[in-house]
């Protein structure tokens, strides 16, 4: 998605259309950005996008444009976030201003003006544009589909559409099938606007992007990526005495949007040492680690996440690093649930290290 730094453009769009519907609190709100794509991964133009409350109503729609994007405003409890602006996430987002191209499109929507998501009592009232476009507001066709549809998981359909950073998502195109799936945030940081003279600030997230399939194919529309996931994650060697050197290295791809910072660190889930691993290039971080008399034998597990960075900063961050020590996400008994507020990596590797004896 494109980016610009020309704030006072988008301070004078809303401004202009700061009149109309009334305003949410603007730490109710967040912008949620997205992308439509075809099957050859060409942009979608005129898509229309809705997301769902837990309600299976309608909080608000979007057209994607010529570059397939899309923007939404919604309540922070519609992607089950907490959004406290004196609490964590002030530390995890960079803080800078940044803003999605398209902005003038996004703001100047009626049904947007003043930074105003549409609600559940509005959206069940508005039968004509919803129903026009084939979106079904106020009723539970996202439960039937999804339950239809969805494949026998451990984590019930209930449990997964209200992970943090989840909210169900419809997708409606010409000549493709139509998309109903629970759609993820993969990357969420703090954005600065102004508004009749006066800086406001809001949390901007961005979601998997939406592949439509022709509707004459078998294939089906589908909302899903691998961004910030650990694709590869090794130690070497696995087996070593104590004295010698391992070498721990993971793969962690980045969107093409934002642009963004990491902090990847590795932890002995015996002893509670952390190291942090360096960027070497193509998404691949790595550090080389003692293994020094604080190390047990036998078997332990060294445990690899990542958390938002601040920009053009090379330091880890003690209170990230605390909170995620305090949610209990390095904890292996445990299963890892992604919350895009805490890291930014969507799953945690665990890599097993055995300590033998002293070398020689």
């Amino acid at each position: 998605m494109k980016q610009t730094q020309s704030i006072p453009g988008i301070a004078l769009v809303l401004m202009l259309v700061g009149s109309g519907v009334q305003a949410h609190a603007d730490n109710d709100l967040v912008w949620v950005m997205g992308k439509v794509t075809d099957a050859r991964n060409k942009p979608l133009v005129n898509t229309l996008v809705a997301a769902y409350d837990d309600n299976n109503k309608v909080v608000d729609y979007a057209r994607t444009d010529a570059n397939g994007e899309y923007a939404l405003a919604l309540p922070c409890k519609a992607i089950h976030m907490e959004n406290k602006r004196t609490s964590f996430i002030t530390t995890v987002v960079s803080g800078i201003t940044r803003f999605v191209g398209g902005a003038a499109g996004f703001i100047a929507n009626p049904l947007r003006a003043g930074m105003s998501a549409v609600t559940s009592s509005q959206a069940a009232n508005m039968t004509d544009p919803l129903t026009k476009g084939g979106i079904a507001a106020g009723s539970l066709v996202a439960d039937q589909i999804l339950f239809r549809i969805s494949p026998p998981k451990k984590v019930t359909v209930f449990e997964e559409r209200k992970q943090p950073g989840a909210v169900v998502i419809k997708a409606v195109s010409p000549d493709n099938h139509d998309l109903i799936a629970v759609g993820r945030v993969y990357w969420v940081q703090e954005e600065k606007f102004k508004a009749g003279g006066k800086e406001s600030k809001t949390l901007a997230v961005w979601l998997d992007p939406i592949q439509m399939k022709p509707a004459s194919g078998s294939e089906v529309s589908r909302i899903g990526s691998d961004y910030l996931t650990f694709a590869a994650a090794r130690i070497v060697p696995g087996i070593v005495e104590a004295g010698e050197t391992v070498r721990v290295t993971v793969s962690i791809p980045k969107p093409p949007s934002p642009e963004t910072f990491l902090t990847v660190i590795a932890r002995n889930n015996r002893t509670g040492q952390i190291w942090e691993l360096k960027p070497v290039g193509n998404d691949r971080y790595t550090t080389d680690v003692l293994v020094d008399k604080r190390f047990p034998k036998d078997d332990q597990v060294i445990s690899v996440l990542a958390y938002a960075a601040q920009p053009y900063q090379e330091k880890r961050r003690k209170e990230v690093e605390s909170a995620i020590e305090h949610a209990g996400l390095w904890d292996v008994r445990k299963p890892f649930v992604f919350n895009p507020l805490l890291t930014v990596s969507r799953n945690r590797a665990d890599l097993t290290l055995t300590v033998v004896g002293d070398k020689k």
